[in-house]
């Protein structure tokens, strides 16, 4: 007998989305009472549903009707949740980003964050001005809400960041700080824009290095030539970019001046 405990909850069984054709997340269970009112419902069904969703059978144990009123719960709790998650994205994206649509790659970034977080690498969008790295990044954070998962994200200029950390009177800045850094996909943008000074270089450094320990996937992009970063940054905090990030490229002329014109 193993001497290891293990939480009541681990115990279970857990719910086979894939099997009932369902995007993974986490859902409310449905109540089995209903089931005994639906057409093909009946007490004894219940029970079965009552002892598949607690984790004593498999869905191997259900009728058919059972498993059609599993399945349909939970398509429509994954279909709420979706609506949910592109409103909160929709409601928070700065108004010029709003149009901001993922591609393949972005998408499959998105999956995988949602899947297996830890083993994810982050994003280094870089380019020169104007090609377009902060709208392809609010792309990607589209495509995490579009998986309907509950993943929490947050989207920061550095300026923005550093105005948000800075020690003010009546504020807990380092609680700010965790806050920021232990939320599930982190956007900075403009890395290397803000003059390097100790403390920026200090802010920075803790926060790419806890990211980096925590295994917490992000996105960040840059003007800085990644041949640069150690100067714009600091030689720790490019070093860790370096290995926790996939770097994207995004090529092309000043789109800003093309539209001033």
């Amino acid at each position: 007998m193993s001497d290891q405990w293990i939480p009541p909850s681990q115990q279970r069984r857990r719910i086979d989305f894939e099997a009932l054709g369902v995007r993974p997340g986490r859902y409310v269970l449905p109540d089995v009472t209903n089931f005994i009112v639906t057409e093909n419902g009946s007490r004894e069904g219940a029970e079965r549903l009552h002892d598949y969703l607690d984790g004593k059978t498999d869905l191997a144990s259900l009728q058919p009707a059972e498993i059609d009123f599993v399945r349909q719960h939970f398509l429509d709790a994954a279909a709420e949740q979706l609506q949910k998650c592109i409103a909160h994205f929709e409601s928070k994206v700065p108004r010029r980003y709003a149009s901001a649509r993922p591609n393949a790659i972005a998408t499959a970034w998105a999956k995988s964050v949602v899947t297996s977080p830890e083993s994810t690498r982050s994003l280094l969008v870089v380019g020169p001005t104007g090609t377009g790295k902060t709208h392809y990044a609010y792309s990607v954070l589209r495509a995490v809400a579009e998986t309907g998962s509950r993943n929490g994200w947050a989207s920061y200029t550095a300026a923005d960041l550093y105005a948000q950390l800075r020690p003010r009177t009546g504020r807990d800045s380092e609680a700010t700080f965790e806050t920021i850094a232990g939320t599930d996909v982190l956007f900075v943008d403009d890395l290397g824009a803000a003059k390097l000074t100790e403390w920026t270089e200090e802010v920075t450094y803790r926060l790419i290095n806890h990211r980096y320990e925590q295994c917490k996937p992000g996105i960040f992009t840059s003007n800085v030539p990644p041949t640069q970063l150690r100067d714009a940054l600091g030689e720790r905090i490019a070093s860790r970019l370096t290995e926790m990030c996939e770097r994207i490229t995004l090529k092309g002329d000043d789109r800003r001046k093309g539209m001033a014109a």
